[in-house]
């Protein structure tokens, strides 16, 4: 696949691919096409994402991801987005930056090691990520990644000038729009909960997860709403039809003996 992109000439596909995506007027195109574009060149998975100052990534509500579906799900199982290497290598340096190559003058830590050896194992081997700037200040990032490595120079700075198109053209075609939020059903749970006012500590006993793990979804849910406080997500996951308090929430029998704890200091 690598090959047939590079003899198409990379640069040429990509002024293809931009004056292609200036007519498109839907978000799937853009993402469809881009998803075709990074296969020529030789890569499988793609996440654009915005990067929201002091709050984690949350791959399902990305512009556009294609991870397999288990590393999605390990990002927010795992506490992955904590503790991925190559978005903190982007954070540090600024500039595009080709992984593993970027880590072998780096000692990583424990957890940081955890993330690329689960994503080595799901394909995720080699890839090329991009940091973003917006003009309002706010960051984003473009990973590009797949099973083989990229050798071609002029395929990289393809895809590194096409990403950063991609970024900005699928934020302006979500600008001011307001869809229903897709929520998982730990997010469910954990609105549940929140609406009958439980801290975060008691959530964790009755979910039997760590308090660090429902402030985590929490976040996650205020930044997805766009709002500043627990309620307010209550509030707007109701107005968007994203949540009934009550309606599908089933719950472990260890977190129904736990439903209604009292802290003990």
């Amino acid at each position: 696949m690598a090959q047939v992109g590079v003899q198409q000439e990379p640069e040429r596909l990509a002024v293809k691919f931009v004056e292609a995506m200036d007519r498109a007027s839907q978000a799937t195109v853009v993402q469809q096409s881009f998803q075709e574009l990074i296969e020529q060149l030789g890569f499988a998975h793609v996440i654009c994402a915005r990067l929201p100052p002091g709050q984690l990534i949350d791959p399902r509500n990305a512009l556009m991801c294609t991870w397999p579906q288990e590393f999605t799900e390990a990002y927010e199982t795992r506490g992955y987005a904590e503790h991925d290497p190559i978005l903190r290598e982007i954070a540090r340096i600024r500039h595009a930056v080709e992984w593993p190559q970027a880590f072998e003058k780096r000692r990583l830590t424990s957890e940081e090691k955890v993330v690329l050896e689960d994503a080595d194992r799901l394909g995720l081997r080699f890839g090329l990520a991009i940091p973003i700037t917006e003009a309002s200040g706010n960051a984003g990032f473009v990973s590009i990644s797949g099973p083989n490595p990229c050798s071609d120079a002029k395929a990289r700075s393809a895809l590194t000038l096409v990403s950063i198109y991609v970024y900005h053209r699928l934020r302006a075609l979500a600008a001011g729009r307001e869809t229903k939020q897709r929520l998982s059903r730990r997010e469910i749970e954990v609105l549940h909960w929140i609406a009958e006012g439980k801290s975060d500590w008691q959530i964790g006993r009755i979910l039997s997860i760590s308090a660090k793990t429902v402030n985590y979804h929490t976040e996650n849910l205020k930044r997805k709403f766009g709002v500043a406080t627990r309620m307010q997500a209550v509030v707007s996951a109701i107005k968007q039809g994203a949540f009934v308090p009550g309606e599908g929430l089933v719950l472990p029998r260890r977190s129904r003996e736990n439903r209604n704890p009292a802290r003990q200091d």
